[in-house]
């Protein structure tokens, strides 16, 4: 990949850029569209799942753009409902995955959720064949909390190099935190706009009229000032890609930093968790 090292984030061998575009809700030759745009406007993360439904229309975004497959970051999830209690079905999952992009490999695959009635015993252990076997270069979590990811080690034997959640500035994560950074697992933020959320609060608007951007990129820039942190905004609207690739450059202060920070609460959760969700860390 080309990307600078300053936009890059690594956890084991891993060098993640540190702001990608999220895909989902992203449907149809939406999907294709956005895609392709923000690969040709200079993208280098890319993050789908199957639970999506989109994996054929980002390939074909990819395919359209024709941006080399080396010069980007590609991440996919695979759903619990493929991994019950057969390993094989995850590899078939993945392969399925990889079809439908129209690649032949994924930079990072990822568990999408953990579930009770999936032990991770079996599918981590497949998971890692997966990498040995070139179809990711490396693996990961999704919506994962401490106990799942210590339970994960146990059975990895290649690094597991990101827990993929729910993070913005309305949400507690600091424990959570604190073990990836421990850990050395980065932390990648789906929903780092909180739902839109962003855009309402005082604070925020606030600190993005001092800068004069918006309070998107306020956000953005809060989460990637941290260096254990990745986010994925999610746009099918490509007129917002240059403004959440621009939020790298915002420089926030340690004071602005702070008051972002103090936002966070308990239950600043925004994304409705299905009934299998872990016991969420404080």
């Amino acid at each position: 990949m080309s990307a600078k090292n300053y936009n890059i984030r690594t956890a084991g061998k891993a060098n993640i850029p540190i702001l990608g575009l999220g895909t989902w809700q992203s449907t149809g030759q939406d999907c294709v569209d956005v895609v392709k745009k923000a690969l040709e406007m200079g993208y280098e993360h890319i993050d789908t799942a199957q639970a999506y439904g989109n994996e054929k229309e980002v390939g074909e975004g990819i395919r359209q753009s024709g941006v080399a497959r080396d010069k980007f970051f590609l991440t996919t999830k695979i759903f619990p409902d493929d991994m019950k209690f057969e390993p094989e079905k995850l590899v078939a999952a993945a392969k399925r995955s990889l079809e439908d992009l129209g690649t032949d490999y994924v930079d990072l695959l990822l568990l999408h959720w953990p579930d009770d009635r999936v032990p991770l015993s079996e599918t981590i252990p497949a998971l890692c064949e997966l990498q040995k076997q070139g179809l990711t270069r490396h693996i990961g979590v999704s919506n994962f909390n401490i106990a799942n990811i210590i339970e994960a080690k146990k059975y990895a034997d290649v690094p597991i190099v990101v827990n993929q959640v729910e993070f913005h500035p309305f949400i507690k994560q600091n424990t959570l935190q604190t073990f990836l950074n421990n850990h050395h697992i980065l932390l990648e933020a789906y929903s780092p706009l909180a739902r839109g959320d962003v855009f309402d609060n005082e604070v925020i608007k606030e600190i993005a009229d001092k800068h004069n951007v918006t309070p998107a990129q306020i956000s953005l820039a809060w989460i990637l000032s941290d260096k254990h942190r990745v986010a994925i905004p999610k746009t099918s609207n490509p007129d917002h890609l240059q403004g959440n690739l621009d939020a790298i450059k915002v420089d926030l202060s340690a004071d602005e930093l702070e008051k972002i920070g103090n936002l966070a609460s308990s239950d600043g959760r925004k994304i409705e968790h299905p009934d299998y969700s872990p016991v969420w860390d404080d």
